[in-house]
Order: C-alpha cells, then structure tokens, then sequence
C-alpha cells in the first residue's frame, strides 16, 4: 500500500481498538542507494512529559509600562497535566520496494492502559480536516455561533468527534491569520477600503486615538443619492466597549423600507462631533441629493449642528418622543388616571390639528378644560409649543413633503435590529463592523426585491382602469396610499377646501378632489402627478455635471498638485503620510480609545445591549427617579420577588399561581398569563369552516364547539383564558367591573353613556339561559375582553373579522402576549378558533384607532404586517374603513 494509505489505515485501526496512534518520528528516504523511508508509529500517551524551558524577560520593565494606563491583573495559575503515561506500544513502516510501496512491522504491540470509551476530548483525533476548517471561517464569517458549526461538522459527519474547544481555538487562529500582525485600527480600515466603503476618522493625542469614526457602505450612498428627500438620525448606546454614542444615519425608499446610510460613532454628544459628523455626511451628497426634511429627537446639540450644516433643511422633531414626554408628565400631575386619559386625548387632538385656525381652538380648549393643572399647561407651552411647534404640530408639518415620517420610530427599529446583531456591548470597532457590514448587505437585497415586486406585481385591488398609467411604473406603497385616499372620494367632491390637499403636500401624490376629476372627465390618473420619488425603483444616479463647485478630477488633482509645490517640507511630510495612509490604511498608526473602567466599586459584568429606561419609563413603570440609572433593574432580581396583589378578575388563586411581574417591563396593574398548552388537532373540527373568511382556511386548524345555552360567547372566552367552560359567571363578572370602573373612557370608545348602560344591562345577569338581549355583542364587548384581561382578541365570521387590543395599557414582551380567537357562526352561536402560527390578524376596530392611549398604541405595531397580510389575500384596499358590523 501506499505511504497514505498506511497511516490512513493505522489511524483507523487505532480508532476501531481504543486507541490514538500518532507518528513519532519519519524519515520520507532518497535517491540513494542506502536510504529507505521509514515511519515510526506510537500510542499518544507514549513517551515522558518533558518540561520546556521558560525565557525569562524583563518583565519588570512591562509592568512599568502597563501600570500607566492600567494596573497590573494577577494572573491565575492554570491547572495543567500530562496524558503521557510511558506507553510502549510502537510500529514502523517501512518502503520495502522501488516507488510507493510500503509494509508494516509491529515493533510492541501492547499498552500500558485501558482503551478510550470515547474518542471525544482526544485532540488529535478531533483535529479539523482542510473542509471542515473551510466551513468553520465561513460559518464564522457567516455570524453562526460556535456551536451551530460544531453541531454542523457533526451533522455531515456522524464520527466526528470534534469537541467545542477545537472550534474555539480554530477561529481564534483564524483571527490571528487575518489580522497577521496588524492593529485592530489597520484591519477595520483596511477592510473598509478592500469593500469601498466612504470613510472619515479624526483622533487625538500623541497615540493619535480615535476620537470619531464616520463609514458609509457605496451602495448606501447610491440609495441616498436615489432617495435623498427624508433622513432621520438617532443615537444609540451600549454597542461597544468604548462607550461611545453611535450615531445611526437612514433613509426611506419609494417602496417604503428603511436603509442603512452611514454609521458615526462619537466620542462625546457634543455640538462640535455632531458638526463634523454632518459635514462628513455633506460631502459625500451633490447638490441635487439635499435632502429636504430630517427628523431627530429634541438632541439640543444635534439640532444646533443641523442648522450649520443644512441650514435651508426642514427639521422636524419625533412626535412619539413628545408624547411619551407628555405621558411621563401627567402621571405626576393628576391623580387619577381618567384625567390624565381626557388631558392626553385632547393634546393628540391638538398635536393633529390640521390647521393653525384648529390648531387655536384645541389650544383654548385645552387651556380652559385644565385649567386647574397650570403645570403641565406651563410645560407643554413652554417646552414644546413655544419653541417647537412648527416641527411637529400637523398644521405646519403638513405643508413639507415627509412621505409619512414624523417620528424617528425607523431610526428606532434600526437600533434593535443592530443590537440583535451585534450581540453583546463588548464589540470593538472592527469586531462591530463584521456583524453591521452583512446587516447593511441584506438591507439592500430586500430593497432590490421590493423594487422588482413593484415592477413586476400587480395588486387585485389596483385592476382598474384608474391605475392603468401607473402599474409598473410606481411602487406598491404609492399604490397603497392612493387607494386609501381613494375611500374619501364619496363625501369630498371636487371642493379642494374640503379636500385638505394634505396627501399632496405631504406625500406628492394625488389628493381626493383631483382624483375627483379624473373620474368625472373618465381619465386614469396620470403618471407625471405622481412624485418622482416615487417612480423611482432602481439605484441609479444621474451623472454629474461639472459645475464650477463641482470640477473634473482632472483640475482637482491639477489643483492639488500646485499646492503641494507651494507648501513647506514639514507640510509636504505630513501630507505624504496622509497619502500613504489613505493608499495602504494598513499603515495607519491609529489606535483604538481605552476602555473607560470604573475603578470604585465591584466591576459590573452586564454585556447586554439593552437601552437605559427613557425618563416617561421610568415614571410609567413606577421607578423611584431618585436612584441612579446605573441602578434600575433591567432583569428579575435574584432576591424573592415581592407578590403583586390578586386581581380577582383574572387569576383564581386556588387553580393558579400568582406570577411574578417584573416593574421595568409591564404596569403593574395585570398580571402575565402563562402560554396554555397547545391543543391537540384531534380535537378540532373543521365542521365550522365556512363560517369564517375563505381565504383564512389555509390558517385556521379547526374549531371547538361549547355550549349553546346564551352564554356560548363567555364560555368560549372562560375556556381561552383558563377558566373553564363553565366560567361564564366569572367572565361576565370581570367585564362588568371592568366597564363600571373605566366607565368614562368606554363613553369615548362605545360612543356615548347610553350605548355603556346599554352593554352594562346586557352583562349584568348571572342566570342560566339568558334571552338574546343578554349575549355577548361585538365589537363593543370585543374591547371590553381585550382591555380587563390584557390579551389580543380576534373575532372571525364570514361578514367581519376584527382584532381588538388593550385600550390602555402598553405592550408586553413578545414571550408574554396572548392570542385568542373566537367565531361567529350559525348566525346564533359563538365557537373557540385556533389558528397556525404568525397567521394574517383582521383588521383593528376603527375605534381603537381614535380613542387608545398613548401607551397603548404601540400594540399595533409588531402586528401590521399581519393586518397588511390579511387585506393581501382578502383582495381589500383598507380594511380600516369599513363600518363596525354589530354581532349580537
């Protein structure tokens, strides 16, 4: 056999038997006459543990130098051992004959050990083979964690044996490879340059520090060059180990996604690192990508350089912010949460006035109506409407063409999507830009399907002859938004009084009254009234033109190149350093900020990237504002939580334990509902099918049935929420205390005191066999479910189907919300529904929509694109404004 083929065989054998055979010494032989190959083999544990020697440096000399910036840690003694035992086991190969033939010889074949149960933990029988080291640099460089590689290696192969440590130490020589004796400073920019990105750095310092860092991906520039009209700017925190704020840069596309423009990462919050930052993201527009609106919070600094560096820009401030400003206000100046409830409705009316006429009467109204509370009429004057009210207030931001942004909420889900991929805090500047770099590659694949599917797609809805000028040619969200405008057709008329012209102004698309006219003369509505924005779905920038402030390359370098004659020696030095940094950023002398390490205390280990409590949270939730941020729990505590008192309507103490609610995550006022477990399908039937809409068949798993004695509506929901079938008493019950204590909010949602006496006539009765005017009635008591037990309700029947969340209280964790479902069918009886997974959600009862709470608005939106699914496959333009059906 051959020389492979031998110690390929002997290290099987070797396996089969227990053992780890590894060649000791070879000699591969030659052309000389005397000189044969030879092949020693032994056991692993052969031979004697030999101590290396130690090279003794001046470690006193290091110590010195580490002790100006940090002190010495005291390294801990590692535990180490020795497998080798003295084993005589050996072999010996030999080439016995001309070419590559070779025969074994056993030299002593005995061990001095017990065989190996397992292979697992015997490193060199674990080694990583070239493949399997290929699929571990791609895997790491794909994100996948360490152990979905090894469980991967494991999956392709059944005998390996590779353990956790293997992959550990082969992406670490991995990393060592990479970086091949560079910085951490040289690799991040000499990445950047090798993938074009736009980069800006300035430092401080004799050790040239990072002070900021500015990146921008190429084609995210292209996108901003394609869609420069809105920009919204956040800072984030916790996303490196530094400590520095990132500032986050996004755009929006015609098809209504967010991308990813640049990422900025400062040392300070300061007046001076928002100017360059912006000056930087300056330079790399024309003069035809100026954007003309830009959102940010009240960043009192940020708005400063805003001004400097674009300063003929629309600036608009984040209403969401305002609002939970105003929500962390009223819950120290009233009392009772009804007061604070009516003043917030009526700062949402005056904050949505569409005139600045409106605008004075709401004011006044507001002013008169809580007058008695002239502190928080001085602080929404004085903080917000005074100054700001021009970058908020719909009277003004309805004359500026925002596309629909008036909140920073897109730069807000950028953060977290980042944060999931970051991982943790602990992230280097190099180590941040491998895990942003693929988030920002996928950004722009989905933009590239969103803008072939608004070419390509056309709607049911849009079958008309009013959008055949428009099919192809604008994205799917335009279309979106002009069948919207299209529902108010009926009651506008040609009147542009009454019309408002507010979509035109604010999203360059047709408005109710033209769209009026193009129907009375039988025309479809025209390409060319549409904004190019838009029509536009590809990347493509115009050329540039040279311009006198826009000259060829040419004469730019033809220009640089005078200068650089004319300067001093000392000058022409430090440009060439400049230059040959920019040609090779592996030459970089920058160097990465130090850590900035508490030296009080007991050092904290929290790596999460979770945010800080923002100040109306920390006010809503009931956190004692005296303590310190660093202070506020952001998990369960390790001690006993404290009980929260029962609330009768939704726990039985004798079946269920109280859980534990934890202050920073939900209010305090219902407890978190355990996930029941999941129901059989065998006890589902689908006999109740064509009850419910055709197109949600494909989701619906089947149906159970309960009673039909008048209470089948509350037995349904007892039995969704745990009660039991026969809880119908304590459902009525839950509700009826719920309605009298929320009486004056359920006037506002139920339209008026005689439709809440009305529902309170039809819960109060506890007998068997109530008569009709005693059932359950939706929507009305579809609101009233959903606000006393906390839950998402979804009613399904062939006429309507809606959804109904919280009026009042905010949003759980994901892990936390509960779904349920009940149907409408035989026109007389109400049955449990169960559903699959992440199914379309009906529409939100158009009530809800006016009357939630600031706080609870919030439900809505991690479910939109589930409401959106559901009009898809149902062929409706909005379900949001059709008419309640009432179901008795």
């Amino acid at each position: 056999m051959s020389r492979d083929a031998l110690i390929r065989w002997t290290r099987e054998q070797g396996k089969k038997n227990g053992f780890v055979i590894i060649i000791k010494r070879s000699d591969i032989g030659g052309s000389g006459k005397f000189k044969t190959g030879r092949i020693l083999f032994c056991c692993e544990r052969g031979g004697q543990f030999r101590k290396k020697k130690v090279v003794e440096s001046d470690s006193k000399t290091i110590h010195k130098l580490d002790q100006s910036s940090n002190p010495p840690k005291k390294k801990s003694v590692k535990s180490t051992g020795t497998k080798k035992c003295g084993c005589p086991f050996s072999l010996k190969g030999v080439n016995c004959g001309p070419g590559d033939a070779w025969q074994l010889e056993v030299v002593c074949g005995v061990h001095n050990h017990p065989a190996a149960l397992n292979m697992e933990g015997h490193s060199y029988v674990g080694r990583l083979i070239v493949e399997e080291n290929l699929l571990v640099v791609d895997m790491s460089k794909s994100l996948a964690r360490p152990k979905d590689i090894l469980y991967t290696l494991k999956h392709r192969d059944r005998l390996n044996v590779t353990t956790m440590k293997t992959i550990y130490n082969a992406r670490q020589k991995n990393r060592v490879i990479e970086k091949a004796g560079m910085s951490e400073m040289q690799v991040l920019l000499r990445k950047l340059f090798a993938h074009e990105y736009v980069e800006w750095h300035r430092s401080y310092g004799t050790a040239n520090i990072v002070s900021d860092l500015f990146y921008a991906h190429p084609i995210s520039i292209k996108l901003l060059h394609a869609f420069p009209h809105i920009l919204i700017m956040d800072c984030t925190y916790k996303t490196n180990r530094f400590r520095y704020p990132l500032l986050e840069i996004v755009g929006v596309t015609s098809t209504h996604l967010t991308f990813s423009i640049a990422f900025v990462y400062l040392s300070a919050e300061k007046e001076d690192n928002y100017k360059w930052a912006l000056a930087r993201l300056r330079s790399v527009m024309d003069d035809n990508s100026i954007p003309s609106v830009i959102v940010t919070d009240r960043e009192l600094a940020l708005m400063n350089a805003l001004h400097e560096v674009f300063p003929g820009v629309r600036h608009l401030l984040c209403t969401w912010h305002i609002n939970k400003g105003v929500l962390g206000k009223c819950k120290n100046v009233f009392e009772d949460k009804a007061s604070s409830d009516k003043f917030l409705i009526s700062w949402n009316m005056l904050v949505s006035s569409n005139t600045e006429a409106e605008y004075e009467r709401h004011l006044l109204a507001l002013q008169t109506n809580f007058k008695d509370h002239n502190s928080i009429i001085n602080y929404v004057k004085e903080t917000w409407l005074i100054p700001y009210k021009e970058r908020f207030v719909a009277a003004w931001t309805n004359t500026c063409m925002h596309f629909g942004n008036t909140t920073s909420n897109r730069a807000e889900t950028a953060h977290a999507k980042l944060k999931k991929q970051l991982g943790n805090s602990m992230c280097t500047f190099g180590t941040s830009w491998d895990k942003i770099h693929p988030l920002i590659e996928l950004q722009h694949t989905e933009i590239k399907a969103s803008f072939e599917k608004s070419l390509s797609f056309v709607q049911h809805d849009c079958m008309k002859e009013d959008f055949k000028e428009l099919i192809g040619f604008v994205s799917i969200s335009a279309l979106d938004n002009i069948m919207v405008e299209l529902k108010r057709l009926d009651y506008i008329g040609v009147d542009p009084i009454s019309c408002g012209c507010i979509i035109k102004h604010t999203h360059g698309l047709p408005c109710a009254h033209e769209m009026q006219e193009f129907k009375r003369t039988h025309r479809p509505i025209p390409l060319d009234c549409i904004h190019p924005r838009w029509r536009k779905l590809d990347f493509l920038e115009p050329r540039p033109i040279a311009t006198p402030n826009n000259p060829p390359e040419n004469a730019q370098l033809e220009l640089f190149v005078k200068w650089f004659q004319s300067c001093s020696s000392e000058t022409k030095r430090h440009v060439s350093m400049k230059l040959q940094e920019i040609m090779n950023p592996a030459s970089t002398t920058l160097t990465q900020p130090q850590l900035k390490i508490k030296t009080k205390g007991r050092p904290k280990i929290d790596t999460s990237t979770r945010r800080l409590p923002s100040a109306f949270e920390v006010v809503l939730f009931g956190q004692d504002s005296a303590h310190s941020t660093d202070k506020v729990i952001t998990r369960p505590p390790r001690k006993k939580p404290k009980t929260i008192p029962q609330k009768q309507s939704v726990f039985n103490s004798e079946t269920q334990p109280l859980p534990y609610v934890n202050p920073k995550k939900r209010p305090s006022k219902l407890p978190i509902y355990r996930p029941k477990p999941i129901v059989d399908d065998s006890c589902l039937t689908p006999e109740f099918n064509k009850w419910f809409p055709k197109h949600m068949l494909i989701h619906i798993r089947g149906a159970q049935d309960v009673q039909s004695d008048g209470n089948c509506g509350f037995r349904a929901i007892g039995s969704l929420m745990g009660f039991g079938d026969n809880a119908w008493r304590k459902v009525r019950k839950d509700l009826l205390k719920e309605l009298r204590k929320e009486s004056v909010i359920y006037e506002l949602i139920l339209n008026g005191k005689e439709r809440v006496q009305h529902i309170e006539y039809m819960l109060d009765y506890f007998e068997d066999f109530p008569l009709q005017d005693k059932w359950m009635t939706i929507p009305d008591m579809g609101h009233l479910i959903a606000s006393c037990y906390n839950v998402i309700l979804m009613t399904w029947s062939v006429h309507q189907s809606l959804t109904f969340f919280p009026y009042e209280t905010a949003p759980l964790d994901s892990i936390y919300r509960r779904e349920i479902s009940i149907g409408f069918v035989n026109h007389n009886h109400w049955i449990k529904v169960y559903l699959e997974g992440q199914h379309p959600m009906p529409p939100v009862d158009e009530r809800w929509l006016r009357c939630a709470t600031i706080t609870a608005s919030d439900w809505l939106t991690p479910y939109q694109d589930r409401i959106r699914q559901f009009r898809y496959e149902a062929g409706v333009a909005d379900p949001y404004d059709n008419d309640p059906i009432f179901i008795e």
